[in-house]
């Protein structure tokens, strides 16, 4: 199994209105990964009291869609990822435990630890796990690292044309601006190979 632990860093900089609204949007979040993908999710996504988001899952999409829709609400963080067995398996992430979930809590501790300040992710992965779970992590990390090379707007129409499946036409449409605009944005991005890459890995999921 592949375990996400992400840490909401913009969290700690906000008021008690400020992390009411913000709780919202991520359990929002939280339910359209659920939602979407329920059948990669060993357990159901969960918000701690700690301001930090846990996944449990079988493959890279799930967290692959976290991580673009949080970067598209704006909301900073850090994410801890870890392969390995689950000794303790309940309904809510939060609540399962093993190897997975103590790579991950190692991954994030060395990014606190971290002097690069910019870092946002990385990863511990278990000998012992399965087939593709190694592989499944680097292509989140991998994610991120595309992303983290976008603006908010190229963010903002990558995520229309990857996760809704919206063209040109209708991105320009829906944001109400010209085709030239969205096509030119879109194209000094990675985003078509993105396409191209969740394409095949839906298909080999």
């Amino acid at each position: 199994m592949i375990a996400a632990i992400v840490d909401l860093v913009m969290s700690r900089e906000t008021g008690t209105r400020g992390k009411k609204r913000m709780d919202r949007r991520v359990r929002k979040i939280l339910a359209e990964v659920r939602d979407r993908f329920g059948s990669q999710c060993g357990a159901t996504p969960s918000l701690t009291q700690g301001d930090s988001i846990e996944l449990l899952v079988t493959g890279p999409i799930p967290v692959m869609y976290l991580f673009h829709r949080l970067m598209v609400e704006g909301m900073g963080f850090r994410v801890g990822l870890g392969t390995g067995r689950i000794t303790v398996h309940n309904e809510y992430a939060d609540e399962c435990d093993g190897p997975a979930f103590w790579n991950a809590r190692e991954a994030l501790e060395e990014i606190r630890r971290s002097k690069h300040m910019k870092r946002r992710a990385a990863f511990r992965v278990s000998e012992k796990g399965k087939r593709g779970e190694e592989e499944s992590v680097l292509y989140c990390v991998l994610f991120l690292a595309a992303l983290q090379g976008m603006t908010a707007t190229q963010l903002r129409l990558c995520f229309r044309h990857l996760w809704h499946g919206e063209g040109v036409t209708q991105i320009a449409k829906a944001v109400k601006t010209s085709l030239a605009n969205v096509s030119k944005a879109l194209g000094k991005t990675p985003c078509y190979l993105l396409a191209d890459i969740l394409s095949w890995l839906g298909r080999t999921a």
